[in-house]
């Protein structure tokens, strides 16, 4: 049915985003009137299939930049780079815990409050799915191969 491994990963990408973007726009009423008010470039939340598209857009484009960094570098160079990514979700998740703990965002209610880990939740499955996809290297062109090598393997 799925075969391919990248439908499988942004299928799931969709449904989190999806259940994300729903959860987000059950905020409280003082939410949405701060939204509303003051805070007006987050109004996107208060529409569920806008804060489901912008977090499916920020889900993908993730997977886009893993995708193409493990294409076209070395698996050392990769895993830094995931690495890094994985510590900035991180980063982005204690931010969120402590925005919603510490600030005014505490009087959102818990469904809101979901709505924004599972955000991170999609985050960090992308990061550990690409640990254990394949995904096809970037072709080795004789250009950039030292003459010694095309010598040796020609020889074998």
């Amino acid at each position: 049915m799925l075969k391919n491994k990248w439908t499988v990963l942004v299928l799931i990408q969709v449904i989190i985003s999806l259940v994300s973007g729903i959860l987000l726009s059950k905020m409280s009423l003082i939410g949405r009137i701060g939204v509303s008010t003051v805070y007006t470039e987050y109004g996107f939340m208060k529409h569920w299939y806008k804060g489901f598209a912008t977090v499916l857009a920020i889900q993908l484009l993730l997977i886009a930049i893993l995708w193409i960094v493990k294409r076209i570098t070395s698996y050392k160079n990769f895993s830094l780079v995931n690495l890094i990514l994985i510590i900035l979700g991180l980063l982005g998740l204690i931010y969120t815990f402590y925005d919603f703990t510490q600030t005014s965002h505490k009087y959102m209610n818990s469904q809101f409050h979901a709505g924004g880990y599972l955000f991170w939740a999609g985050w960090f499955i992308t990061c550990l799915y690409f640990f254990f996809a394949r995904v096809k290297p970037k072709p080795i062109t004789i250009e950039n191969t030292p003459k010694e090598t095309i010598e040796t393997t020609s020889n074998l």
